[in-house]
């Protein structure tokens, strides 16, 4: 082979390198404000208009609700006088999801976008209620629990009716953790002749078991995309946890060892935490398998990206402040 030829044949490959490769600029991280007198904050949750929520914590007082603009205020979002209130979730309209607690129990929220709530109904039988998701239908998901300390997932509708949703055989337990904007809702579930099994409910009200690495080992989903795709954790024959991916068919793909996804958006771009030594750091994971570490701000040993809309925006917690990172 001559030189020219090489040359330019090296030239070509190069230039495929460069086309093929995806490149990003240095993600970038921003402080999303605070309330006065807190002295922790997060931010669990952001819709496609950059508006996230998330708590306000202080030592020997109620956690409060928060609502960030995206652009370094934040506002409180008040639950019931003297509850502790929690945010976990946002839709594309501004209502958000969260949870009064207080000596007589815990109640699911619906926050309306002006900032409002509504306290919704504990389902009879039971003794207290979370709320943990919102579709953009604004039906609320969550939990219920009795005072055997059984646990159902249940779902409110726009309206306040409350539902229980289905369970596989020999399930008795479960926790839900997410919902897409389209009714799909992911999370676990247990019983005696079962280990822990992550789960996706469909729109249509019916569950799917989600295959672990192994068999009887354990494995819990935690968000839930409008294609059904779904993250989550899995442990394998060797008893190490990865994070995973189940495909909308159920087909599973492996992250990596000790990588907690958290959120999965409607492009298949997943954020979670990975253990990095003694510490947590923010991780972003592309389709394509690209791997790309969101950094930590200055001053900052530990992190965590709990949700990405599907514009990118990715938001969580940095030490003890709520952050949002932009990957260029």
């Amino acid at each position: 082979m001559s030189r020219r030829v090489s040359f330019a044949l090296s030239t070509a490959l190069l230039a495929a390198a460069v086309v093929t490769t995806p490149a990003h600029a240095a993600p970038t991280s921003t402080d999303l404000g605070g309330l006065p007198g807190a002295a922790t904050h997060v931010a669990t949750s952001v819709n496609d208009a950059g508006v996230a929520v998330g708590g306000a914590h202080s030592n020997g007082l109620p956690s409060r609700g928060v609502r960030y603009d995206g652009n370094g205020t934040a506002a409180e979002l008040a639950g019931p006088a003297g509850a502790s209130t929690t945010v976990e979730a946002i839709n594309s309209g501004g209502s958000a999801v969260g949870t009064a607690s207080d000596s007589s129990g815990s109640r699911a929220l619906r926050f309306n976008p002006d900032g409002t709530h509504v306290v919704l109904s504990v389902p009879s039988g039971f003794t207290s209620a979370i709320g943990q998701a919102i579709s953009d239908s604004g039906t609320v998901y969550g939990v219920a629990t009795d005072v055997t300390r059984r646990q159902v997932p249940v779902s409110w509708s726009p309206a306040g009716v409350v539902t229980t949703l289905a369970l596989p055989a020999g399930a008795t337990w479960a926790n839900l953790k997410s919902a897409a904007a389209n009714g799909y809702v992911a999370g676990y579930v247990t019983g005696p002749s079962i280990a822990t099994t992550a789960v996706r409910w469909n729109p249509d009200g019916s569950v799917t078991v989600l295959n672990g690495l192994a068999i009887d080992a354990t494995t819990a989903a935690t968000a839930v995309n409008q294609l059904g795709e779904v993250v989550g954790t899995a442990v394998a024959a060797d008893f190490q946890s990865w994070g995973v991916r189940w495909n909308a068919d159920g087909s599973l793909h492996k992250y990596e060892q000790r990588f907690v996804p958290n959120s999965i958006n409607d492009n298949g771009t997943v954020v979670g935490s990975a253990v990095a030594g003694s510490n947590q750091v923010p991780v972003l994971w592309e389709r394509s398998g690209e791997r790309l570490a969101l950094g930590l701000p200055a001053g900052v040993t530990s992190a965590g990206a709990w949700d990405i809309n599907n514009n990118g925006v990715v938001v969580g917690a940095a030490g003890s402040r709520a952050v949002k990172w932009v990957v260029g």
